[in-house]
Parts: structure tokens; C-alpha cells; sequence
């Protein structure tokens, strides 16, 4: 299966850890990511109104120019990118009136795009791309036997709570990821890198998402609920696929500990930073600097000097 990645807008900016460790991780285990040309914003939310379709556009012409470009799949890391595309491309597979407007815009606009020489020709799309998040293609394509037999630094011993946060498994019948309610996919891909995962309660639980910029008390509650419950259950880092749920839940902890003396800081991980980790990374490839809450002590313990060279 030939894949397209898709990094989304926010890992080219604040999140250029997620992104620039999803390649690292990729590269060491053999392999690469080749980006889709020219790609654009995917809207980053999913469309609530039945009757306006506008903003269903930037959707399916990532989908149709992956497919254009002969790619069976997009392969994406954000959850928000994952779970609106996906479930765009689910409407444009299932719909058959929204499928035909939106083919029948996308045509006209295609032939008024006088900026391209020759304007080529718009093929409908019907939703024949795959759309897949990267914890799902690492699992079909590589095997979590495969990273774990990979691994060149034993993480036994670094206690990790997964937090899916609200944007990977629901709706279940749409996204198809695992139960939304005991999920499994993220603990076994941390158990192949070896850690010791810890089951929380509240790793299904959603960390106040935009509440941040809108009502930051309201995040900053939602946050510290998840990590006081992480800690209680022993763990020593949580580790997120979201850029928000990274945001939220690291951002905060300066605050956290303003209001209460008696919290304990906890440091938060992307799942490919933990990877590329494993995989024989160095901790200055992993993008550290960019954390409020430096997990570089708790790192510190599981690097060993390995032979062979780690991609620049």
C-alpha cells in the first residue's frame, strides 16, 4: 500500500516536535514518508450542518489530489486531521447527493483555475482514499512486533499513561479506531516499545480542547483532572497523539501548580518522540525544547550510546 502523509498546519508550527519525530521514527525503522504536494488546511474540524456542504472543499481536495497522486491511503498523526478526513471522506463515499454537488463545484472550480497551465481536468471523487492515523498504520504495515523487535533502548521501567483524548475513537462507528470505551491500540503499541503503561480512568477523557482559547479556566480544570489521576495511578509521563491535548496539558502546569502547591508536574510526551526514543534516537533529535514541563531528566536514564547512525 503506497501512502501519502499528511501533516496538518499545526505540526509545521507549534507542534514541529509531532511532526519532525514522526519522520525520525519512520526513517529509523527503514523507512520514509513522502508529503502530499501542495497540501492546505483540512478545516480541522468536522462539519456539523447537514444542508451546508462549503465546507466540505478543503476536505476532498486533499483526498482527491492524494488519490491523484497515486496514493492508496493518507496517513495523518493530528487526530483532528484524522477524524475530519475521514469522516468527510465517509460523507462523499455514502452521500450520494452531497458526493454529486461536490464533484459538480469542484469541476467548475478546477476549469476557472486560469493560475494553472493547463488547468487539469477535475475526476470525481467518490471516497476511495483510505484515510488512516499513524498508531493505526504502524500497526498494519510494520506490526507492533516489528517496533518491538526494532527497539535498540529498553524503556522497562518508564511508567506511561496513553491518553487518546476525545477526537480518536469517537464517533466509534465512524472512525472505527478501537471500543471508544476500552480502547486498546495505544497500549499495545506502547507495550511493544517496552514501557510499563499504566490504566487510567481518565485516558478516554477530553482536556478541554479549544476551551483554551475561549474559556482557559475551563481547560486548565479539564487538564489537571486528567494528569492528578495519571499521577495517582503511578504514572511518570503521559503521552498524547494531539497537538491540543500537548497544548492543554503541558501548557498549563505552571498554572496547575500556582493554584495548588501540592501538584506534581508531570511530563507530557508524543507517542513518536517516545518512538524515535526507543528506536535508538538521541534525546536532542526529539524536540524537548519545545516542552513547559521538561521530560528530559526522566529521559535521561533510558538512552544508551548504541552504534550506526540516527537520521539529522
Amino acid at each position: 500500500m503506497k501512502v501519502g502523509y499528511y501533516p496538518g498546519c499545526t505540526l509545521k508550527g507549534s507542534a514541529k516536535a509531532l511532526d519532525e519525530t514522526t519522520h525520525l521514527a519512520v526513517e529509523l525503522l527503514g523507512s520514509s514518508l513522502t508529503e502530499i504536494e501542495d497540501w492546505t488546511c483540512c478545516g480541522a474540524t468536522t462539519p456539523l450542518t447537514e444542508t451546508r456542504i462549503a465546507n466540505l472543499i478543503a476536505q476532498t481536495r486533499l483526498l482527491a489530489k492524494t488519490r491523484d497522486a497515486g496514493y492508496d491511503a493518507l496517513v495523518t498523526t493530528c487526530p483532528f486531521c484524522f477524524s475530519t478526513l475521514k469522516r468527510a471522506n465517509l460523507t462523499l463515499a455514502n452521500d450520494e447527493l452531497k458526493r454529486r454537488r461536490m464533484n459538480t463545484y469542484l469541476a467548475e472550480d478546477r476549469r476557472l483555475r486560469d493560475y494553472e497551465t493547463p488547468p487539469p481536468a477535475w475526476v470525481d471523487y467518490s471516497g476511495e482514499t483510505r484515510v488512516l492515523h499513524m498508531l493505526e498504520w504502524i500497526r498494519d504495515d510494520f506490526g507492533f512486533q516489528v517496533i518491538s523487535t526494532a527497539a535498540r533502548v529498553s524503556l522497562k521501567g518508564l511508567k506511561v499513561a496513553p491518553f487518546y483524548g476525545c477526537q480518536l475513537l469517537r464517533p466509534a462507528d465512524e472512525l472505527a479506531m478501537c471500543d471508544p470505551e476500552n480502547p486498546v491500540l495505544f497500549e499495545e503499541f506502547l507495550g511493544a516499545l517496552g514501557t510499563d503503561v499504566i490504566d487510567f480512568p481518565n485516558r478516554i477523557d477530553c482536556c478541554g480542547s479549544y476551551l483554551s482559547v475561549a474559556r482557559p479556566e475551563a481547560a486548565l480544570r479539564a487538564s489537571c483532572k486528567i494528569l492528578d489521576s495519571a499521577r495517582m495511578h503511578g504514572a511518570d509521563t503521559v503521552v498524547v497523539t494531539c497537538p491540543l491535548c500537548f497544548y492543554n496539558l503541558d501548557y498549563f502546569q505552571d498554572e496547575m501548580l500556582r493554584g495548588n502547591p501540592e501538584f506534581k508536574q508531570v511530563p507530557i510526551l508524543y507517542f513518536t518522540q517516545l518512538l524515535a526514543l526507543a528506536l535508538g534516537a538521541p534525546l536532542d533529535k526529539l524536540g524537548l525544547d519545545s516542552h513547559k514541563v521538561d521530560p528530559g531528566p526522566l529521559l535521561e536514564r533510558f538512552t544508551v550510546n548504541v552504534p550506526g547512525e540516527v537520521p539529522a
